[in-house]
């Protein structure tokens, strides 16, 4: 928890810095592009010299690596073809992707520094195109590294890689490019197939009248808490979600739900001042929308968010544009909205990664007890 910490600290100090060294220019391009290019730089040095005991599965992956070591590319063109022929086994694409790493490296602390350069440059680049003030940067990365370091920086590298072509992929939404937009996630879907959830976004970026949509939201996010089971199942048959929405007692993800839907009531109270300052931000309203639908998912099985984190980490864009919305009561209301928002931030990490422990590769770690 501790190293995190820091890192959030130097986001913000980072970002104080670019500020006072920039003066006037502080929201140009230029200045919003270096501090995210150093941040990015931070967050892949964490990420990728992690111990391998770090996270839930970090040694699990580990282990499929040195396995496909000992493959030919004969016998990982055969785990393809069984997949799609007989669907024997699941996301081929991965040992694909692990066989082409090992072209480069066999080490597999290089292979981990490969997946955050992968991730780290969508993810900035994600927030490059779609942030046009420095603070908005600022807030994203703390916003990142307090809800979903957990999620990309140090567990599921599956996922985390096929996250890192969602992202990339939202240029392609608001290019209207479906072609390219279809392939990359095509792609996307045989490293983790969880990311064809993203496919109708393409269509749903487009809405224009977004207060019907999150009128539609409201009454679908109540239907599915009812029908939470038989809607996980439905995706269980469709989807091929089966890691994620096995149903077991004590599922329930109370604070994460409370959060977003609280956000949610927000975003929608400042919907139009919101809009009205830049209606760019439209399609980031609908990702939100369609992260609260899939919310209920996490109450069959709290894993599920790993569904949903394909919507919510719009988040990270949409948060700072409630926060300038409330430019027009005062300078001084939006700062003071900025710095509560922080420190909740930072206090719900805190709360939430007590228990979590990080150490770099060189330091020594035990690892979990199921892997002994």
């Amino acid at each position: 928890m501790i190293v995190n910490l820091v890192v959030i600290c130097f986001i913000l100090i980072a970002g104080l810095m670019f500020y006072e060294d920039a003066g006037i220019y502080a929201d140009s391009r230029y200045f919003r592009k270096r501090y995210i290019l150093l941040i990015c730089l931070i967050l892949i040095l964490q990420s990728g010299l992690r111990n391998w005991a770090v996270g839930a599965d970090t040694y699990s992956y580990y282990e499929s690596f040195e396995n496909t070591k000992s493959l030919s590319w004969q016998q990982i063109w055969t785990i393809v073809t069984d997949y799609y022929t007989q669907n024997i086994g699941k996301d081929p694409g991965y040992s694909v992707f692990e066989k082409i790493s090992q072209i480069i490296s066999p080490n597999y602390q290089i292979y981990l520094s490969i997946i955050a350069i992968l991730f780290f440059s969508a993810l900035g680049n994600f927030i490059f195109k779609n942030t046009t003030r420095l603070a908005d940067a600022i807030f994203a990365f703390v916003l990142y590294s307090s809800l979903f370091y957990s999620f990309f920086s140090i567990t599921g590298l599956r996922q985390t890689i096929a996250t890192a072509g969602v992202l990339w992929s939202y240029e392609f939404i608001k290019k209207r490019k479906l072609l390219p937009f279809v392939l990359i996630l095509l792609v996307s879907s045989t490293i983790h197939k969880s990311a064809l959830i993203f496919l109708p976004f393409y269509y749903i970026a487009q809405i224009k009248n977004t207060k019907y949509l999150y009128s539609m939201v409201t009454l679908l996010f109540i239907l599915f808490m009812f029908f939470k089971v038989p809607v996980s199942a439905f995706f269980k048959r469709t989807g091929g979600y089966e890691d994620y929405i096995v149903p077991y007692e004590g599922s329930g993800t109370f604070t994460f739900t409370f959060m977003l839907l609280l956000i949610g009531v927000i975003a929608f109270l400042q919907m139009k001042f919101v809009i009205r300052k830049n209606r760019s931000v439209l399609p980031i309203y609908n990702a939100f929308a369609m992260a609260i639908v899939f919310t209920p998912l996490t109450w069959v099985n709290p894993s599920a968010m790993r569904v949903v984190q394909y919507y919510s980490i719009f988040m990270l864009l949409l948060i700072p544009n409630i926060i300038q919305s409330f430019r027009r009561y005062s300078l001084k209301a939006k700062r003071l909205a900025f710095s509560i928002v922080i420190a909740m931030l930072i206090l719900l990490y805190i709360k939430g990664g007590m228990n979590s422990e990080y150490k770099f590769f060189w330091q020594e770690m035990e690892i979990r007890e199921n892997y002994k």
